[in-house]
C-alpha cells in the first residue's frame, strides 16, 4: 500500500507544478482532461530536469524531492488563489469515456505485471534503483562500469539518459523499491496522448480536434504492435516482450514528451505567449532526458524551426524563448553525459559522411556480434549477405504499411504532409511537417550507420520502437490538414 501511496504523491507533486508553470485560463484555454494531462506531463518534465540540475552540481535525489514537495506545497497554494474556470471540452460525453476507458485499461495493463522485461530491467530499473540507494548516478556503479576498452559493458547503456528511472526512484523514495509500482507513473504516457492533442489543437475547429484525438487513441503501437497477431494474449502481457510498449520502458516517455512539447509550441505561436514557449521548451529538454534519440529529436526540432523560417508568419520571439529554455534545461544532462561511459553504439560518432555513404553506396549487413545463442537466428552466409540499404528500406516500408501496428497513422501522415504545398502561410503546419520528415530521416540514417547486425535489431522491435516516437507531431498535423480541407470546404 505504501508503494502505492508513494506513487501516487509523486504524481500529485507533478500535477501541482504543471499546473503552476501553465499560464491562467485567460490567456490559454483548456479543458479539465486537457489540463490534467499537460499539467502531468509538464510537471514531470520540470521535476526531471530539476534532479539533472541538482546531479550535476553534486547534490542528491533527496535534496531535489525535498525541493520538489516545496514546490509542489507553494504551487497548490498558487493555484488556490487564482481561479479555474475551465474550457468546454471538445469532445462529446460518448468520446470521452471512451478515451477515459481505454486510458484506464492502458493504466491497468501496464502495472498488471512487475518490470520483467531485458530494456525496463537493465536499461533502465538499474539506473533507478542506483538513483534510489546512492542518490546520485555519478556514482561507480554507473561511471566505473568499463572494460579494457574503456567502453560500458556490465550494465548496457551506462550513458543512456536518466529520465525513467528518476521518476521510478522519486516514485519508491518513500516505501522503498517495488517492480510493480514504480511503472504506476509510467502508465499514464498513452492515456494522456489524446488529450495533448486537443490541447495542441484548441484554436482549430473540434471537428479537427475530434478526429485527431480519436485517431491518437486508436493507434494500436501505443499499446502493442502487431495488434491481434496473438489474440488479446499480448494485451495481458504488458512488459514480457518486446512486442509492448506499455510498462517500464522509455519509447512512449519520449513520443508522449515529444508530442506536450509540440503541443505547447503550437499554441505558444498561435497565443504569442512568451510563457508557453519556455515550458516547451522545458518539454523538449525532457524529451532528451528520456532517451537518446530524444536529444537527437531536440535537433531535428531546432533545425525544423530554423528552415520554417524561410518563408512568411516568422514567430521570432517565440522561438527564441523555445530555444533558449530547451537549451537551458537540456544542460544539466549533457553536464551529467558527459561524465558517463559511453559505449560503441555512440551514434554521434558513427554518424558520419564517410559511414553515410558507405552503406548507402551498398555495403553489405555487418555480420551478428552476438553469440547465436543468444540472437535466435542462424549465421549470415558470407555470399548472399544483404546490403544494409536494402533491409533498413524494406523494414521501413514494412512498418508504413503495416496496419496492424500503425492503423491509418502513416496514410494520415502522407495525406497530411502532401497539403503542405496548401498551407505554407501557416508556421505551425511547416513546422510540423518538417518534425515529421526530418525525424523519419534521421532514424533511416541512424539505422543505415547502426554498428549492430540490423536483422538482430528487427528482432526487438526497431525500427517501430523509433517511429512511434513521432506519433504525436503526427496527430497535430492532422488535426492542421482537417482544419484547412474544413476551411475550403466553407
Amino acid at each position: 500500500m505504501l508503494h502505492l501511496l508513494n506513487a501516487l504523491l509523486f504524481m500529485t507533486v507533478c500535477i501541482c507544478i504543471g499546473r503552476a508553470l501553465l499560464p491562467s485560463q485567460s490567456v490559454v484555454a483548456r479543458s479539465r482532461g486537457e489540463e490534467f494531462a499537460v499539467s502531468y506531463t509538464l510537471g514531470l518534465a520540470a521535476v526531471v530536469i530539476l534532479c539533472n540540475l541538482m546531479f550535476v552540481i553534486g547534490s542528491t535525489l533527496g535534496i531535489a524531492v525535498g525541493i520538489s514537495l516545496v514546490a509542489a506545497s507553494a504551487a497548490l497554494f498558487y493555484q488556490s488563489k487564482r481561479g479555474a474556470d475551465f474550457a468546454p471540452s471538445p469532445f462529446t460525453s460518448v468520446i470521452t469515456y471512451a478515451l477515459l476507458a481505454v486510458g484506464a485499461l492502458s493504466l491497468i495493463a501496464t502495472v498488471a505485471y512487475p518490470i520483467n522485461e531485458f530494456d525496463a530491467i537493465y536499461h533502465w530499473a538499474y539506473r533507478g534503483k542506483v538513483l534510489l540507494f546512492n542518490g546520485t548516478p555519478l556514482t561507480e556503479a554507473i561511471t566505473g562500469i568499463v572494460s579494457n576498452d574503456n567502453f560500458g559493458r556490465v550494465v548496457t547503456h551506462p550513458n543512456y539518459p536518466l529520465g525513467v528511472p528518476i521518476i521510478e526512484a522519486f516514485s519508491s523514495y518513500f516505501s522503498g523499491w517495488s517492480d510493480r509500482w514504480v511503472q504506476l507513473p509510467l502508465g499514464l504516457w498513452a492515456a494522456s496522448m489524446p488529450w495533448l492533442v486537443a490541447f495542441g489543437l484548441r484554436k482549430l475547429s473540434q471537428a479537427a480536434i475530434r478526429l485527431a484525438a480519436i485517431a491518437t487513441a486508436a493507434t494500436p503501437i501505443l499499446y502493442t504492435t502487431n495488434f491481434t497477431e496473438n489474440g488479446w494474449t499480448d494485451l495481458t502481457n504488458a512488459g514480457t516482450s518486446s512486442s509492448m510498449m506499455l510498462g517500464g520502458g522509455s519509447d512512449l516517455a519520449v513520443m508522449c514528451m515529444l508530442t506536450l512539447s509540440a503541443a505547447l509550441f503550437l499554441r505558444a505561436t498561435s497565443s504569442n505567449c512568451k510563457r508557453l514557449a519556455i515550458c516547451a521548451g522545458v518539454a523538449l529538454a525532457a524529451t532528451a532526458a528520456m532517451k537518446n534519440e530524444g536529444l537527437a529529436l531536440l535537433m531535428v526540432c531546432m533545425i525544423a524551426c530554423a528552415a520554417a523560417l524561410v518563408f512568411k508568419n516568422r514567430p521570432l520571439r517565440t522561438i527564441g524563448f523555445f530555444a533558449a529554455s530547451t537549451i537551458i534545461c537540456v544542460a544539466p544532462w549533457l553536464g551529467i553525459r558527459a561524465q558517463i561511459p559511453a559505449i560503441d553504439e555512440n551514434y554521434s560518432e558513427q554518424l558520419t559522411l564517410e559511414n553515410v555513404m558507405h552503406f548507402a553506396g551498398g555495403a553489405n549487413e555487418l555480420v551478428e556480434k552476438s553469440p547465436l545463442a543468444m540472437s535466435g537466428r542462424p549465421q549470415m552466409d558470407e555470399g548472399p549477405i544483404p546490403t544494409r540499404r536494402s533491409l533498413v528500406a524494406e523494414a521501413f516500408v514494412d512498418e508504413f504499411f503495416d496496419m496492424r501496428s500503425w492503423g491509418l497513422l502513416w496514410v494520415l501522415a502522407l495525406i497530411s504532409v502532401g497539403l503542405l504545398v496548401k498551407n505554407l502561410e501557416s508556421f505551425n503546419y511547416r513546422w510540423l511537417t518538417l518534425v515529421i520528415v526530418g525525424g523519419v530521416l534521421l532514424y533511416f540514417l541512424i539505422l543505415l550507420v547502426t554498428p549492430w547486425n540490423f536483422p538482430s535489431l528487427r528482432d526487438k522491435g526497431i525500427p517501430e520502437r523509433l517511429l512511434v516516437h513521432l506519433v504525436g507531431p503526427i496527430m497535430l498535423l492532422l488535426g492542421h490538414a482537417l482544419s484547412s480541407i474544413e476551411a475550403e470546404d466553407c
